[in-house]
């Protein structure tokens, strides 16, 4: 055998062992989900839009090199297509216009950051009046906003209620955190236009809630949830670590192994979070739309179990990834609109206003009548 065809063969065997590698990862959060060891599908779920890139690159090598092998890719990819269709949607040219149908219920969820802007190592400059009037010039019907916060002294430039108020009577705030004087929350909310005519607080471990308000909007009660599913909690110095990814210090990968732990509590934390927001959205009697910041991909456990038969406002009227957060990747979708089968979804919109971090996510609704 000379060297060439030892050569050819080695990198064959090489590419075959990288793929096989690429194909378990993959499978892995499909095929096995035990709560114990359920952060490793955490950490596999944020690979996957790079995996099923890899993948089609191996499936076009091997239809070319030996096209047997190119099963591994088509058998691989067939068995991820739940996964495949919940990253990617395929609507173009169905943006919301600011005017809204009559018959339709706009809903806005955002992640506002707490008001103060979307550049971590900024100094603080609140932005609630620019946050307000960008939600506001849309003219939705229900608000939900997450890392909310505010305090309750009439007139008071903390009192952030005091900018939507008066388009928007009825409220509802979970109060999660006390921050600093006695009168100073911070938590969900939200807002409507509609009369509250049920609330509640449904607590989590980590002292922040689910919440979700029964409407009144004509003869038909809605219920409508939001939340802000528990995150990794990652400081300046986090973000800097995950930054210089090629650093061997001693002092980076202490760092870097203080971001894997603050990564596998989060996944382990939502996961459980995710089993108790499902088993709540199984009691809801009415037509009713779920919104929050999840903190996870769509191929993550954690949607899987909130989602699993509700409907994605993105992937039902979106176009592309739909990225909805600007930090750490380029491909994170983590804010979502979900509704059961009593709504119709006409629209949906990501809009980018460079005030959070997050993008504001809007969707245009039907109630269905029976």
């Amino acid at each position: 055998m000379n060297k060439k065809s030892s050569i050819r063969i080695f990198s064959k065997k090489l590419f075959l062992g990288i793929h096989l590698i690429i194909s378990v990862v993959l499978l892995y959060p499909i095929i096995f989900t035990p709560l114990s060891f359920i952060w490793i599908n955490g950490f596999f779920g944020l690979a996957v839009p790079y995996l099923i890139i890899a993948q089609l690159l191996f499936l076009f090598f091997w239809l070319v090199a030996k096209p047997i092998i190119s099963l591994i890719s088509f058998v691989t990819l067939a068995v991820s297509w739940k996964t495949l269709i919940a990253l990617v949607a395929w609507h173009p040219g169905t943006n919301l216009s600011l005017n809204k149908r009559d018959n339709n219920i706009r809903i806005i969820s955002w992640n506002v950051k707490g008001f103060n802007g979307n550049q971590a190592s900024s100094p603080l400059k609140l932005r609630t009046q620019d946050i307000a009037y960008s939600i506001q010039k849309w003219n939705p019907d229900i608000i939900c906003l997450q890392e909310y916060n505010t305090n309750e002294k009439p007139k008071d430039i903390g009192n952030h209620s005091s900018y939507f108020s008066k388009q928007y009577p009825y409220s509802f705030f979970s109060k999660d955190y006390q921050i600093n004087a006695k009168d100073y929350f911070a938590g969900c909310i939200i807002f409507s236009k509609y009369k509250i005519i049920r609330s509640a607080r449904l607590p989590y471990a980590n002292q922040e809630a689910l919440i979700y308000v029964d409407l009144q909007k004509g003869d038909d009660t809605i219920r409508v949830y939001t939340t802000h599913l528990a995150s990794f909690n990652f400081k300046e110095n986090d973000y800097r670590a995950i930054d210089e990814v090629a650093q061997s210090s001693d002092e980076a990968l202490l760092a870097k192994k203080g971001v894997m732990r603050k990564m596998k509590k989060a996944f382990i934390e939502r996961s459980i979070q995710a089993n108790f927001v499902k088993k709540e959205l199984n009691k809801t009697p009415y037509p009713s739309i779920f919104t929050g910041d999840f903190n996870d991909v769509p191929s993550s456990y954690t949607y899987k179990i909130i989602a699993n038969d509700w409907q994605d406002a993105f992937l039902q009227k979106g176009f592309g990834i739909g990225v909805t957060y600007n930090g750490i990747s380029p491909t994170l979708r983590i804010d979502y609109i979900l509704a059961n089968s009593s709504w119709k979804i006409k629209g949906w919109e990501s809009v980018d206003e460079n005030l959070s971090d997050h993008h504001m996510i809007i969707a245009d609704l039907l109630l269905q009548k029976n």
